[in-house]
C-alpha cells in the first residue's frame, strides 16, 4: 500500500487542481493540506517499514496505514460536501479493500464500518451546513454496496490466505520428502556398501585361496560375513518397518519380555559389543514385542558405537508402572543444532556412521508399544537415550 499511496498522491493533486466547481474560500488550500498529510504519513510508514525489514512491525505498520487512509479519505469526502453532485464518496470503498488485503474479513468489515459512520455523519452535517437534501435511502444504498464489497473482498482475502498457508505447508513437506530422498540415497551408499564389501571380500578370499586358509580363520571369516549379512537384514527390516508405520500396517505381538536376556541377545549382532556394559537387575521385565524391542536396542546400541565413544553402558530402572532403560555413551553428545531433527528419518546432518533412519525407527517402534523415547545429555557430556516402556 505504500507504493499505492505514492501513485495516488500526484493523481489527487491533479484532481484538486482540475476540479471544475469553484472552491469555497480556503478549501483548495485545505485539500492540499490533507494531501501533504497523506504524503508525510506515507513517508513515515515507509521509513518504519524499511527500518524493520518489513517483518517486526508489519502489523503495526498495516494498522497505522489503514487508519491513515480512512482518515484522509473521510477528510476529502467531508471537504467536498459543498458539491452535492460530487461522486467523491466512491473513494471510500478503497478502505474496505485495503482492510481485506491487510487483515482479511475483520479488516474489511472494520474499515467499512468506519467509512459508513463517517459518510452518514458527513451527509447529516452537509444538510445543515450547505442545505443539501438528506437522503437516507441514498446513504443506505451506497454504504450497503460498500458493505457487500467489504464482505466479498474479506472472504476472498481469507480464502487466499488459507490457500497460501496450504501451499507453504505443501512446499515444506516437499522439501522434507526431498531431504528424505537424499538421505535414503546416502544411506544406501553407506549402510549397504560396507556390509557388501565385507561379504564380497570373504567370498573372494575363500574362493581364491580357500584351501590355504586355516579352519579357524575360515570360520572367523564366515562369522564376519554372517554378521554383515544380518546387518543387511536388519537394514531391510528397518526400511520395511518405516513403510509399514507410515501406512499404519505394522503388527505387534506384545508379551512380558526379560530385559536383561533380550539385550544380551541383541548385542550379539553388533561388532564392538564388548565395549558395552550392562547394569540391569535380573527379572526386570517390560511389556513389548520381542522382535521390535530387539530392533530398538540394536539401533540405539549401534548409534552409540558409531557416534559416541567408550565406555558405553545400558542400565534399567523400574518404577511402579514402567521401566526406564538408558543407553549412555561417553562421546561428545548431539550438537544443539541437530536436536530438532534428531528423530526425523534420514537425518543427514550426522557426520559419521549411518544417516539417522535408525532413530526414527526407534521412536516409532517404542511409541507403537505404548512407550516413549527421549534424548538428554549425560552428566559427563555424552549422549543418553532413555526408553520408557510399560512394566511386564
Amino acid at each position: 500500500m505504500i507504493l499505492v499511496r505514492w501513485f495516488a498522491a500526484p493523481w489527487v493533486a491533479i484532481q484538486i487542481l482540475g476540479y471544475e466547481i469553484p472552491y469555497p474560500s480556503g478549501y483548495k488550500t485545505l485539500a492540499f493540506v490533507f494531501l501533504a498529510f497523506l504524503v508525510a504519513g506515507n513517508a513515515v510508514l515507509m521509513a518504519i517499514h524499511r527500518g524493520s525489514n518489513g517483518r517486526r512491525f508489519a502489523r503495526p505498520v498495516g494498522v497505522l496505514g489503514l487508519a491513515l487512509d480512512v482518515a484522509v479519505l473521510s477528510a476529502f469526502v467531508w471537504l467536498y460536501a459543498f458539491d452535492y453532485q460530487t461522486q467523491i464518496w466512491a473513494v471510500l470503498f478503497i478502505a474496505p479493500l485495503e482492510g481485506a488485503i491487510l487483515f482479511q474479513l475483520p479488516g474489511a468489515l472494520f474499515s467499512w464500518a468506519a467509512i459508513a459512520i463517517s459518510y452518514a455523519a458527513r451527509d447529516v452535517w452537509a444538510a445543515g451546513r450547505y442545505d443539501n437534501p438528506l437522503l437516507w435511502n441514498s446513504i443506505s444504498f451506497r454504504m450497503g454496496v460498500g458493505g457487500i464489497i467489504a464482505m466479498v473482498a474479506g472472504l476472498m482475502a481469507r480464502d487466499l490466505l488459507r490457500q497460501r498457508t496450504k501451499l507453504q505447508e505443501a512446499l515444506i513437506e516437499i522439501r522434507r520428502i526431498d531431504r528424505m530422498r537424499s538421505g535414503l540415497v546416502s544411506m544406501l551408499g553407506h549402510d549397504v556398501r560396507s556390509p557388501l564389501t565385507v561379504i564380497r571380500g570373504v567370498a573372494t578370499t575363500l574362493l581364491a585361496r580357500g584351501d590355504l586358509v586355516a579352519e579357524e580363520d575360515r570360520r572367523a571369516l564366515l562369522e564376519s560375513a554372517d554378521r554383515q549379512a544380518r546387518r543387511l537384514e536388519h537394514l531391510a527390516n528397518d526400511l520395511l518397518d518405516l513403510a509399514r508405520l507410515d501406512e499404519g500396517r505394522l503388527e505387534l505381538q506384545t508379551e512380558p519380555v526379560d530385559v536383561q536376556e533380550l539385550i544380551r541377545d541383541s548385542l550379539t549382532y553388533l561388532e564392538g559389543a564388548n565395549e558395552i556394559t550392562l547394569d540391569i537387575a535380573e527379572g526386570t521385565r517390560v511389556k513389548a514385542d520381542p522382535r521390535r524391542f530387539e530392533q530398538v536396542v540394536i539401533n540405539l546400541a549401534s548409534n552409540a558405537l558409531s557416534h559416541g565413544a567408550a565406555p558405553i553402558s545400558i542400565s534399567a530402572r523400574s518404577t511402579p508402572d514402567t521401566v526406564e532403560i538408558d543407553i549412555t555413551d561417553s562421546g561428545q553428545g548431539v550438537p544443539e543444532q541437530e536436536l530438532g531433527g534428531l528423530f526425523e528419518p534420514f537425518n543427514t546432518e550426522r557426520k559419521s556412521g549411518s544417516v539417522g533412519y535408525g532413530l526414527a525407527i526407534v521412536k516409532a517402534l517404542v511409541e507403537a508399544q505404548g512407550g516413549d523415547v527421549a534424548y538428554e545429555r549425560a552428566d559427563h557430556g555424552g549422549a543418553r537415550f532413555r526408553i520408557t516402556l510399560p512394566r511386564g
